[in-house]
């Protein structure tokens, strides 16, 4: 997102539980992180977590109550009640419950939790996962916020945004779609999305087209292993924790169009 985290969490903190709102962002990240690796499985799986924290929140708009965390959900018994109370708003009543549900069933029911002879769905369920859970935020923010009508305005058209992936793969040669990144950060992006596989400096020469050999490997592998944000040794590279940090917090996955 080309927004931040915390003005997420200041345009709803004020109107919903903030342990329940802090597990929702940390399960919408995860999902996102997921499908830009490609880890499709994983960011399916990923919605049922997500799906029960969105549940807790409309049972405590429901009700000023919430299930804990923790503790096992009575699911359709949240979705039952909830379209009965016509105070609430109708995405809430009717919308969200019924994608929640959707999401859960994902889990469930599709190849993702299970091993099938047909045709693989887990990439086009990770997009339907993908784009509901930026529907389903979208209409809280919508909703619930405090903040101004623009500011509001603002975050739900930055979810909105057209995005592509800032880095693709083409046939076996990985290329980074963002031109305004420093070779530094592009070679921690790549090996961040090909972790845990360590990856050759042959390779990363190749991919980010460095035409200086040698200032590559002093310049910018070295560097970035003097840093401990990788690791770098017999030509091999492989991102450390401290590297998967950074990228995180400072480059996003994603490219606005």
């Amino acid at each position: 997102m080309s927004i931040q985290r915390t003005q997420i969490e200041a345009a709803l903190s004020a109107k919903l539980p903030q342990d329940i709102l802090t597990a929702l962002l940390d399960e919408y990240q995860h999902i996102k992180q997921q499908f830009f690796l490609r880890k499709f499985q994983p960011a399916e799986l990923n919605a049922a977590r997500f799906s029960e924290c969105v549940l807790r929140l409309i049972e405590f708009l429901d009700t000023g109550n919430y299930t804990p965390l923790g503790r096992q959900l009575n699911t359709q018994s949240i979705i039952n009640r909830v379209s009965n109370n016509t105070g609430l708003p109708e995405g809430i009543r009717f919308f969200i419950p019924q994608l929640t549900r959707v999401l859960l069933d994902i889990r469930n029911k599709r190849n993702v939790a299970h091993v099938g002879g047909e045709v693989n769905p887990n990439y086009s369920d990770s997009l339907l996962v993908s784009h509901s859970a930026d529907w389903i935020l979208i209409e809280l923010i919508r909703n619930y916020h405090v903040n101004s009508i623009d500011e509001a305005r603002r975050i739900v058209e930055s979810i909105n945004e057209t995005k592509i992936p800032v880095i693709v793969e083409v046939g076996s040669f990985v290329r980074v779609q963002s031109t305004k990144l420093k070779s530094d950060q592009k070679t921690l992006l790549v090996l961040y999305y090909k972790q845990p596989d360590k990856v050759s400096d042959a390779d990363l020469i190749k991919w980010l087209k460095y035409s200086n050999v040698s200032r590559y490997r002093t310049k910018v592998l070295k560097s970035l292993d003097n840093e401990a944000l990788i690791h770098y040794e017999n030509g091999f590279c492989t991102l450390l924790p401290k590297g998967i940090i950074y990228v995180e917090k400072n480059i996003s996955p994603e490219l606005i169009i």
